[in-house]
């Protein structure tokens, strides 16, 4: 369990009057708990749904298949199993997750209190049996709220973030090596990704931007088929998941020399990129970081990017603080934020993207990534 991430919701719903929530969002269980369900694979065909968090008068509880349940257990998760996978009888995963979310929230019955939910995450097939038992009206939403609580990470997730962030390090140094011309963007990332999971000795969640020559233009894409040429720009926005949290940086290479004004470019993303990081204090206002960046580049002749400037990591690869205009958001110490500025210039089939990852210290930000050497 994670018990700063655990008191620090206990302090929440005491301000708000509750002494029970329901929690779905995967996101929201691996951040107090550690849990990180595997996702490789996509849904299990046996299970009911994503592992579901009540808390009754502080104690928490995890509703979960009982193929994921030990990994949980090992974690001290005090947990409430169901069946999942069985040859005894049809793989009925959401009959069986029903009938123990009914157990699970009996102690609901008779309860008078607001009741704090995550209702985005809810199950249509598990709302019914929670209206008869708490109706509706007495339900708190917490769903963006608790995204908040968690833009300010603790001591421990910190250091889970610089383990993730160290991967992306490392598969910048491969990318780099690797890059030559003939060779494809699939190519080069079979290497890459079998070269981190050698690293990390296991499977690796990873998901990227890996795009090779024209279509760095297009700010991104998977790993395709296209074979790199001389002089090529090669984005890689790498992003791995470690132990439930998530890592992320990105590099924009060359293959062989670039040209005067591929490195002009280069150097006037960069140079944004150190304005962000130099401008990362508490205090500072999400769309204030964002403005700077985007005024950078435009005072600069090229046109602005159409994406975020940046964004918070940790249980989810993209969340609070959103370095985007709209944001009123103040950084605070302790939160863990991305800066991404780029250029990219379809015409000349040419884009370039930089990002580094900050931690928001008292009077600054400490750079947790270490790939573009500044």
């Amino acid at each position: 369990m994670n018990e700063t991430s655990l008191a620090r919701l206990r302090e929440f719903l005491k301000e708000k009057d509750c002494s029970m929530a329901l929690l779905t969002n995967p996101a929201t269980i691996t951040w107090l708990t550690g849990y990180a369900p595997p996702i490789q694979t996509g849904p299990s065909p046996f299970e009911g749904g994503p592992a579901i968090g009540f808390i009754q008068e502080g104690e928490f509880t995890l509703l979960i298949s009982d193929m994921e349940s030990p990994a949980a257990q090992a974690l001290g998760i005090s947990t409430r199993d169901y069946v999942s996978y069985t040859i005894e009888g049809p793989a009925h995963g959401f009959e069986h997750q029903s009938q123990a979310f009914q157990e699970l929230i009996a102690p609901l019955k008779g309860f008078s209190g607001k009741l704090a939910v995550e209702l985005n995450f809810l199950s249509a097939r598990l709302y019914p049996l929670l209206s008869e038992v708490v109706p509706p009206d007495r339900w708190l939403l917490v769903d963006n709220q608790l995204p908040l609580l968690r833009a300010v990470k603790s001591v421990d997730e910190v250091e889970k973030i610089r383990a993730a962030l160290a991967v992306a390090d490392s598969a910048q140094t491969i990318v780099k090596r690797l890059l030559q011309v003939g060779l494809s963007e699939i190519e080069i990332w079979g290497q890459v990704k079998a070269g981190l999971e050698h690293q990390v000795g296991g499977r690796l969640p990873l998901l990227a931007d890996f795009a090779g020559g024209a279509r760095t233009a297009e700010i991104g894409g998977l790993p395709g088929e296209y074979r790199l040429c001389a002089g090529d720009a090669f984005i890689a926005d790498i992003v791995p998941r470690l132990n439930g949290y998530w890592g992320d940086n990105a590099a924009t290479h060359f293959v062989g020399e670039p040209s005067p004004g591929h490195r002009k470019v280069y150097d006037v993303v960069l140079e944004a990129l150190e304005k962000g990081l130099e401008a990362v204090k508490p205090g500072v206002k999400a769309r204030e970081l964002d403005a700077l960046l985007r005024q950078y580049i435009e005072a600069k002749g090229y046109p602005v990017y159409p994406h975020h400037s940046g964004h918070g990591i940790g249980v989810t690869y993209h969340e609070e603080p959103r370095i985007v205009p709209y944001n009123e958001l103040t950084l605070q110490p302790g939160m863990v934020l991305a800066l991404e500025p780029g250029v990219y210039l379809p015409e000349e089939g040419l884009g370039v993207r930089l990002e580094d990852v900050v931690l928001v210290t008292q009077d600054g930000c400490e750079v947790l990534t270490h790939h573009l050497g500044h």
